[in-house]
């Protein structure tokens, strides 16, 4: 018993023991968070765990073993060290992993920020100043958002409200000065780019009002590894937070069969005139869907192409910027040559090499483009398609912290953490390419069609039906399992 005892308290005093045991903690944690991350296949990860056993147990040997010379146990200690730095470097990019995908699956809360809005050259600085003030608010979007704001602002000060049902005249009274401020919901503010395009930069914003509700789960799961599926990306037209509910600028259909590797992205015009239930079954223009949060876009897609959406993904213009710089620029097509709007960028007819800015840029332009707003959505599908071509390319392993950083935060979607792992793990299982097609939806100008969300007679694409029903035919193809050919979405 007391050799035992004595046999113990030698090995607690032997410093080989704590250089052992951290590096066999430092592996356990390793193998425990890969299990749990999910995300590498079993051929690969059995290996994996196979090499980290047989490391962990001949390093203890060389602190444990007897009759071991000094100088091995020396180098033995300087190994354990080299080694522990590795994992535990792989243990923190194994959790930042684990945890930048939770932050992608959070979508239960959709954002409001309704801000109080002066001319820039007034005296006003904080909300203070605008007691006793006329302030204007409206009638439009989302009616229990403005309502709250009207309350909050009631408690910070005693002004007159003034209520407008017309985007047209709700930024006209602030501009010839028949009220001090307005109340504008950030969802709107791209509503104004018509009759004050300089509308930001013209203004200022003195106080915001932040309100958050639960979405809506619209998500209809299946397996995504068997089972063909279709994801809506919605591109909303602010800055800043990705939650935050704002116009919906990008409106594409991803239809996706895991089993034939094939991916349909159908693009749907932003100024679609389709019949929406969050504004009472009125129509109205696509975009305008998104002011109501991203559940009523859903549902208004879903019923305009009469198929399921299985999942989102929401986006906006600074989350492009970030993701397109951290996978090192994305190379596009593009048939014609144009100058953009935004930034002057050159547009040479062929491949482009573009950043994030350029790329923001190149998605965004319609006046340089013959075909205007489709157009523009042929080129957000070609932004989509060289993202995915480099996310699968073996470039992204050098750039993984940077892409982990980019979408952390700004990209969201209901899909699933599981789901999602379901997917990296097959495709790294096989490593397939994947052959994607384009297809456009089209329609007619229609220059005085009422727009319930503007107050006003407004721009509106009427959707050719021709197209429309060839996008159902393609999606209903991709969903049943067979496989397309360029022909087949040739137009």
């Amino acid at each position: 018993m007391t050799q035992r005892k004595a046999k113990k308290r030698s090995i607690f005093k032997n410093i080989g023991f704590y250089f052992a045991l951290i590096y066999f903690a430092l592996t356990v944690l390793l193998i425990v968070q890969l299990f749990i991350l999910g995300m590498i296949p079993m051929k690969y990860l059995i290996p994996i765990i196979i090499i980290l056993v047989l490391l962990a147990m001949g390093l203890c040997y060389l602190q444990l073993g007897k009759r071991l010379s000094k100088l091995n146990r020396i180098l033995g200690r300087i190994i354990i060290v080299l080694l522990s730095l590795f994992l535990s470097v792989g243990n923190w990019y194994i959790f930042k992993t684990y945890h930048t995908f939770g932050e992608l699956t959070d979508s239960d809360k959709d954002v409001s920020v309704v801000s109080v809005v002066v001319m820039k050259d007034s005296d006003y600085e904080t909300i203070e100043d605008l007691a006793g003030q006329n302030i204007a608010t409206t009638t439009l979007g989302d009616a229990d958002v403005m309502s709250n704001a009207a309350k909050d602002l009631n408690k910070d000060i005693s002004a007159e409200l003034k209520s407008y049902n017309s985007v047209d005249a709700y930024g006209d009274a602030l501009y010839n000065g028949e009220v001090e401020a307005i109340l504008l919901n950030e969802g709107m503010r791209g509503s104004f780019e018509e009759k004050h395009p300089e509308f930001d930069t013209d203004t200022k914003v003195i106080k915001r009002y932040t309100y958050e509700k639960v979405a809506k789960d619209i998500s209809k799961n299946v397996d995504v590894t068997n089972t063909p599926f279709n994801v809506y990306i919605t591109g909303i037209d602010s800055y800043g937070t990705i939650a935050t509910v704002s116009r919906s600028d990008v409106n594409m259909l991803v239809t996706v069969n895991p089993n034939t590797k094939q991916i349909l992205m159908t693009s749907i015009p932003r100024d679609y005139y389709v019949v929406q239930p969050c504004q009472d079954n009125q129509k109205d223009k696509l975009t305008h869907t998104g002011i109501f949060g991203v559940s009523c876009t859903i549902e208004t897609a879903e019923n305009f192409l009469n198929t399921d959406i299985n999942y989102y993904a929401r986006v906006n213009f600074s989350s492009l910027i970030d993701i397109v710089n951290a996978l090192g620029g994305i190379t596009v097509n593009s048939p014609v040559s144009f100058t953009t709007t935004v930034g002057g960028y050159s547009i040479v007819a062929g491949d482009n090499y573009l950043d994030g800015e350029k790329a923001l840029a190149f998605s965004r332009e319609r006046y340089s483009l013959a075909g205007g707003d489709r157009d523009r959505g042929k080129n957000q599908m070609r932004v989509v398609e060289g993202m995915i071509n480099k996310a699968i390319s073996p470039a992204i392993i050098t750039r993984y912290t940077s892409i982990l950083d980019a979408v952390g935060g700004s990209f969201q979607t209901n899909m699933n953490q599981s789901e999602i792992n379901s997917l990296i793990r097959m495709q790294l299982d096989d490593m397939s390419s994947w052959e994607i097609f384009q297809y456009s939806l089209n329609g007619y100008g229609s220059g005085n069609t009422w727009s319930p969300a503007n107050g006003f007679n407004s721009y509106v694409m009427q959707p050719d039906q021709n197209t429309v029903d060839k996008a159902n035919a393609l999606i209903n193809k991709m969903l049943n399992g067979q496989t397309l050919t360029q022909t087949d979405v040739a137009e």
